[in-house]
């Protein structure tokens, strides 16, 4: 199974955000098994970089870049997904690497914001429960 993996449960786990931590620490120690393909977007990336400086740049090499693929939508999908009625532009952007690469779903805290996403999405908890 394909899933992308939302900006929040990637902080999740570089901040040890609690409550939150352990459900996105074992999303992300499924990817780095190979037990679930997943990705993280582009964007995900240069927005750990904008938050937390220097700092981000070992996690993304050490974590992100050996256990996730990375994709980002091309402009035309973009431009869709910013139609798709979703409040949030991160959020459809968000969509819009779901879209390209194929994702089953979007592991992500914020479940209500994809409402309008064609791809659906669960929270780290939820997935867990269904999947694992």
């Amino acid at each position: 199974m394909r899933v992308l993996v939302d900006a929040n449960v990637i902080f999740d786990v570089y901040e040890r955000r609690q409550p939150h931590y352990a459900a996105s620490l074992q999303v992300c120690r499924l990817a780095q098994r190979r037990t679930l393909a997943a990705a993280v977007a582009g964007h995900t990336i240069a927005n750990g970089f904008y938050i937390y400086g220097k700092p981000f740049a070992e996690f993304v090499k050490r974590r992100i870049t050996e256990d996730f693929e990375i994709c980002c939508a091309d402009a035309h999908l973009t431009r869709s997904c910013l139609a798709l009625g979703i409040r949030d532009f991160e959020d459809a952007l968000q969509v819009g690497a779901a879209m390209t690469w194929k994702a089953a779903f979007i592991i992500t805290r914020n479940e209500r914001d994809f409402r309008h996403s064609t791809i659906p999405a669960l929270s780290p908890t939820a997935f867990l429960k269904r999947f694992h």
